[in-house]
């Protein structure tokens, strides 16, 4: 038989493989987080100037390392249901869950809350978050992104945050957003990161935070997130 006779099995492109594939979500990441540390630092310098007399913070959901780029309060309690290590002695870590949280009413000159908002899964414990950090903060800093952005970072997936939670099955998140073609999710992973966020509109916003004001951080004129602030 020639060689020109036999028939040989076609050469997958290198990006199928599963090293190429990992390479490839890293350098999605490292995009993601580039873009991501842009809106980060401008929100932080802003967060720096309106809040600079608060004496006393307590960041519900928070860790120690989103306060290395914010230079602010000189006291900041975290509150978080996970265990969390702080290093530095200006930081306290109290395990707690912000939707029922045990400090006395206007506690701390600021409650913030960054990203966390969203993780809660349903409108009734957002509801329930938004009045203990109205409660315990005489000020209020909330960032979370907004639902109606076309891309939810957390998939990279176009649009498919916008199915309704029971639409929005394994499958999708699986073979429809990058991070689900690229890191391969178990079914188990899928459906924790489906249950538990809810992303909220602005208007679910103002609902939440009566009072407070909202501001916009836009990409390509298209609101990304919001900050909700008192």
């Amino acid at each position: 038989m020639s060689a020109s006779s036999v028939q040989r099995t076609p050469v997958r492109p290198a990006f199928t493989s599963a090293g190429a594939q990992v390479r490839a979500l890293r350098l999605v990441s490292r995009v993601q987080s580039r873009v991501m540390q842009y809106f980060r630092q401008r929100r932080h310098r802003w967060l720096a100037r309106e809040f600079a007399d608060c004496r006393t913070v307590v960041d519900i959901g928070g860790r120690e390392a989103m306060w290395q780029t914010v230079r602010l309060a000189p006291q900041v309690t975290i509150v978080n249901p996970e265990p969390v290590t702080v290093e530095r002695p200006e930081f306290r870590y109290v395990q707690g869950d912000g939707r029922r949280l045990e400090f006395a009413d206007g506690s701390f000159d600021l409650a913030f809350a960054n990203s966390a908002i969203e993780h809660l899964g349903t409108f009734e414990d957002q509801k329930l978050f938004a009045g203990e950090m109205m409660r315990v903060g005489r000020r209020v800093y909330c960032q979370t992104p907004n639902r109606w952005f076309p891309v939810e970072f957390r998939y990279l997936g176009l649009f498919v945050h916008w199915l309704p939670r029971k639409w929005f099955t394994y499958g999708v998140h699986r073979y429809c957003t990058l991070r689900g073609i690229l890191g391969k999710p178990t079914r188990q992973q899928s459906g924790k990161l489906r249950s538990e966020i809810r992303l909220l509109s602005r208007r679910e916003l103002a609902e939440l935070f009566p009072g407070c004001g909202i501001r916009t951080e836009r990409f390509l004129g298209w609101p990304k997130s919001y900050v909700v602030w008192r």
